[in-house]
């Protein structure tokens, strides 16, 4: 049933975004150009980033950390609620790209908490789990380097819009990922 939740979790914004690039390329580049700007996308998707991380630390059970987050009760909690605002006011640069991507970079580790129960025997070349895996690690990738640099995955969209093949390949081959995930996670 998990598998199934993160299938329509992952798969359905990817979907969507994807066939959003292929069929109307100029509004998928508008509501891009949007999403960089937008204050309350980037409040919205900072808190999500925060909570989350806050969330992962308090559960990380690894003892030489624990002893300097949980010196005092709830501190990784009330850490994110201090953060939340602070990065809105004083990173509003690439701030909605920023945020993506901290969530991006979080995902995996709650991904693979479900992905266990699904893996197949030793040995196996290749299981339907692994399109979940596959998407964990680009989100990965893409996560680590475009919390460091978001203006760099910026105009990287902007040059894949700036050229009608690219644009359609990018949005087949995300259209494409978000189906298998969907129905990858129907299926298992």
């Amino acid at each position: 049933m998990m598998i199934t939740i993160w299938g329509f979790l992952l798969g359905l914004p990817l979907l969507a975004f994807g066939g959003a690039v292929s069929f109307c390329p100029a509004q998928a580049k508008r509501f891009t150009m949007w999403f960089r700007s937008s204050v309350p996308v980037a409040s919205v998707l900072t808190a999500v980033a925060w909570i989350w991380t806050a969330w992962e630390v308090d559960n990380l059970n690894i003892e030489a950390i624990d002893r300097f987050t949980k010196a005092f009760a709830f501190e990784p909690w009330l850490l994110a609620a201090v953060l939340i605002p602070l990065t809105v006011a004083w990173m509003p640069k690439n701030l909605p790209v920023r945020a993506l991507t901290g969530i991006m970079m979080l995902m995996p580790a709650a991904l693979f908490r479900t992905t266990r129960a699904y893996l197949p025997p030793a040995g196996t070349w290749f299981a339907a789990v692994d399109i979940f895996t596959y998407v964990a690690y680009v989100s990965a990738i893409l996560g680590m380097y475009g919390m460091f640099y978001p203006w760099r995955l910026e105009k990287g969209l902007d040059l894949v819009f700036s050229r009608p093949f690219a644009t359609r390949l990018l949005g087949a081959a995300t259209a494409i990922a978000g189906t298998a995930l969907i129905v990858t996670g129907i299926c298992l």
